[in-house]
């Protein structure tokens, strides 16, 4: 399965908004400290999102206008948070709905789809933000447009909003990549809802996200198993003992 297939891989059913992914049925069930850090519930992500589209628009600054855009491409495309960062208006195509990820984590590049509603959040940002837009220019910025947000300025940002929301952070999280982890556990969720064979469509979630091999993905499957008790029931019957514990992810 090469990188560059990601386009007409079929199957994988992508969240576009943080809404897209709430209405997926049942409530958290126990899960580990491990767990709680790396993930966020339904209504904690509500809230965090409540929060981001909340903040005010100020002449120092303008979060206001990228948060909400640049943490639902997390959260709705399953990005690292490098990735959404080092996105360049030529690699969106709001006419195919896809965006370019160009030399990820693993050295290697990828297309991948997002839904006609992140398309349409994406388009209506580049508009307002990128008036005399440059190719080169890129899709998130501080200052100025040929200067990324600072990563570690995304990672304050995100925990004050978790503050504003009430969600409290652990050792190890909640954090930005917490949001790429939802994308994963919100397709693990609809799928085993529709009975899909969790075997066969982790190969296409681990190529959608970038990831060099299945160790990546399987641990998304540990995250979600943990939680949610009806993709525990169908991983047992596909995978039993072999579902690996929590370790980092790729």
């Amino acid at each position: 399965m090469k990188r560059r297939d990601v386009l007409t891989l079929p199957g994988l059913l992508i969240v576009g908004t943080y809404a897209n992914a709430l209405d997926l049925g049942g409530a958290l069930g126990a899960a580990t400290d491990a767990t709680k850090a790396a993930t966020l519930t339904d209504d904690e992500v509500r809230r965090l999102f409540a929060a981001i589209d909340s903040q005010p628009m100020s002449s120092y600054s303008n979060k206001a206008m990228v948060d909400p855009v640049l943490f639902r491409v997390l959260y709705g495309a399953g990005l690292r948070i490098s990735e959404a960062l080092g996105l360049r208006l030529s690699d969106v195509d709001t006419g195919a709905g896809t965006l370019r990820i160009r030399d990820s984590k693993n050295g290697e590049s990828r297309t991948v789809p997002v839904t006609g509603r992140l398309t349409a959040t994406v388009e209506g940002y580049i508009a307002a933000a990128h008036p005399a837009p440059e190719t080169s220019d890129y899709v998130f910025y501080s200052v100025a447009a040929g200067r990324p947000v600072n990563q570690s300025t995304v990672y304050v940002r995100f925990r004050g909003y978790l503050a504003d929301a009430g969600i409290p952070h652990f050792t190890g999280g909640p954090h930005p990549h917490s949001l790429r982890h939802g994308f994963a556990v919100a397709n693990l969720r609809r799928w085993a809802a529709q009975g899909a064979d969790l075997a066969v469509m982790l190969p296409y979630l681990a190529c959608y996200m970038g990831h060099a091999d299945l160790r990546g993905t399987q641990y998304y499957l540990r995250l979600t198993a943990d939680a949610y008790p009806e993709v525990m029931a169908r991983a047992q019957v596909r995978f039993g003992y072999v579902i690996p514990a929590p370790g980092d992810e790729q």
